[in-house]
């Protein structure tokens, strides 16, 4: 079962700009929250994962939005049920001289990541005549939290066998903690996307520190 709320934009200001390190262009940032809702469809509980990690000002703006969500119950034997559920919150961040203003893009429920771990990054993927571009990532969310039957597709209609073998292979790694409805673990769906972009001159390692 995959569940979809998508939230008005709104624009508001929370992230200060930093001169030392602050982007040239627009980015997006997804915050995950751990929440559960009622029959009814309110939150009645939520947590941000890894609430530390952003600004103060900007986590409040977070608590908001996901506090004021509402969703149509699904259904148990023919009633509302409670649903647990990650919730992947996206934001464009957009510098400016005077710090960001940040505009909310999307609210996706979905099974929560708990474990993300890449595959070692191709060196076929980094030298500056290499293939770049967006990677979507769409798989399946069994009851034990895996990733199954993923399918990788590109923004740019090509893909070529060492992104897609990249792709594969560090999905296929990551733990979920599935979606619940009254308890039950039920299956659900899972959908991200990454930029590759070639950086000959710093091949970054993906795999799992602890592995290393």
């Amino acid at each position: 079962m995959t569940l979809r709320a998508v939230l008005v934009l709104v624009l508001f200001n929370a992230l200060p700009a930093s001169a030392a390190d602050k982007p040239a262009a627009p980015y997006t940032i997804a915050v995950w929250s751990d929440v559960s809702f009622t029959t009814e469809g309110g939150v009645a509980e939520s947590q941000i994962i890894k609430e530390t990690d952003y600004p103060a000002k900007f986590v409040d703006a977070v608590k908001t939005k996901i506090a004021a969500m509402r969703i149509t119950p699904p259904e148990q034997d023919g009633k509302p049920a409670a649903l647990r559920s990650g919730v992947r919150v996206t934001y464009l961040i957009t510098p400016s001289a005077s710090g960001a203003s940040v505009s909310l893009q999307e609210t996706l429920l979905a099974p929560l990541p708990v474990r993300e771990i890449y595959a070692a990054f191709p060196k076929s993927l980094n030298r500056e005549d290499s293939w770049q571009g967006r990677i979507d990532i769409r798989c399946e969310i069994d009851t034990s939290g895996q990733c199954l039957n993923p399918v990788m597709t590109a923004d740019n209609g090509s893909l070529p066998e060492d992104a897609r073998r990249f792709a594969k292979d560090s999905i296929t790694k990551w733990k979920f903690a599935p979606q619940t409805l009254n308890g039950q673990a039920i299956p659900g769906e899972f959908r991200m996307s990454f930029d590759i972009v070639p950086n000959p001159r710093q091949i970054e390692d993906f795999r799992d520190p602890r592995k290393l």
